[in-house]
């Protein structure tokens, strides 16, 4: 089976070459992924079981293949994992360093939303196994009470969710990340 390719870019999100997972992942090649925060009607954010992991996840997450828009990636990645064929909003696009866990992995995020038509309902799939909702609130308490259940890359999103929707919480992961 042929690896899947990804552009590799910058910290300004330039393309600069071809990368796969395990090489990018291996040499700390910055590339490009996507994260969905999928919301239920009632305003909770959907959060992953992240199996392989084993950690808490973005509700949708997933590179982008080479050549790929963010927006082509997050709306393949949603129906992939959680059957979701519902518009996907762009929020933002940032660097993400999550080198401070041991691991090599440094991202280019494309940060996006989606709340699903009422009627759509998730089935448990061989990407994704369970998520359940929890408010924005409970979320961010849970990631400063215990940052290592999440994966460094929810925590990332999370931290530039905050910001851009300018809301009231605090996420303090400076002690997490200077470990």
């Amino acid at each position: 089976m042929a690896q899947e390719l990804f552009d590799k870019v910058d910290e300004l999100d330039n393309v600069i070459g071809v990368t796969n997972k395990q090489e990018a992942h291996d040499k700390g090649f910055i590339h490009r992924v996507a994260a969905v925060y999928v919301f239920d009607t009632k305003g909770n954010l959907y959060v992953q079981d992240h199996v392989k992991a084993g950690l808490l996840d973005h509700s949708v997450g997933g590179h982008i293949a080479k050549g790929e828009s963010y927006q082509e990636g997050a709306t393949r990645e949603a129906r992939e994992e959680l059957g979701i064929s519902d518009p996907v909003e762009l929020l933002d696009v940032f660097y993400s360093d999550e080198t401070y866990t041991g691991s090599n992995y440094r991202h280019m995020f494309g940060l996006f939303t989606c709340t699903p038509n009422p009627s759509w309902r998730f089935k448990p799939n061989d990407e994704v196994h369970s998520i359940f909702p929890m408010s924005i609130e409970d979320v961010v308490k849970q990631m400063n009470e215990s940052p290592q259940s999440f994966t460094p890359g929810f925590l990332n999103t999370m931290e530039q969710f905050i910001k851009i929707k300018s809301l009231n919480l605090s996420l303090d992961l400076g002690s997490y990340k200077n470990a």
